[in-house]
């Protein structure tokens, strides 16, 4: 396992750089106080299709797990280890991250397709197409339909 960071190295064109942004976005910079392995990041960015907001986000999900699974401790009241609360911060600093990406994108991230009227009305007119069978004969009564609807 590896640690390595280059504050000189923050690109999203290289993989070396996708890790050196990774480790920024998370806060993981300090070699005296490591959170992530290289080989963890890389495998986030695999995942995310070298997204380095989504790898960075879920990156920060693991961080918050890690220490979601250690207990609060109090010594004597004088030394005291409160990982719950740091459990809580790399959890809304995924949510920050995520927003982060958002931003970034320019956007809400989705896109959403329909089809046109023009595109409707060229389909309706084009005679070599076969007519769907739901459609035949939809309004033969429509008479009958406005009797009883009222309409």
């Amino acid at each position: 396992m590896a640690f390595t960071y280059d504050p000189s190295d923050l690109d999203t064109s290289t993989s070396s750089g996708r890790l050196n942004t990774v480790r920024l976005l998370v806060g993981d910079t300090d070699s005296t106080d490591v959170q992530t392995q290289n080989e963890e990041i890389q495998f986030a960015l695999s995942q995310h299709s070298d997204n380095v907001y989504s790898a960075s986000e879920f990156i920060c999900k693991i961080i918050s797990a890690k220490y979601s699974r250690l207990v609060t401790t109090q010594l004597d009241g004088a030394l005291s280890s409160n990982y719950s609360d740091l459990a809580k911060q790399y959890g809304s600093l995924a949510s920050s991250i995520k927003q982060m990406g958002v931003d970034a994108r320019g956007g809400i991230g989705l896109s959403a397709g329909g089809i046109s009227i023009s595109d409707m009305v060229a389909v309706e007119i084009n005679t070599d197409r076969v007519k769907p069978a739901f459609k035949i004969g939809q309004f033969d009564n429509a008479s009958l339909y406005d009797q009883i609807w009222g309409y």
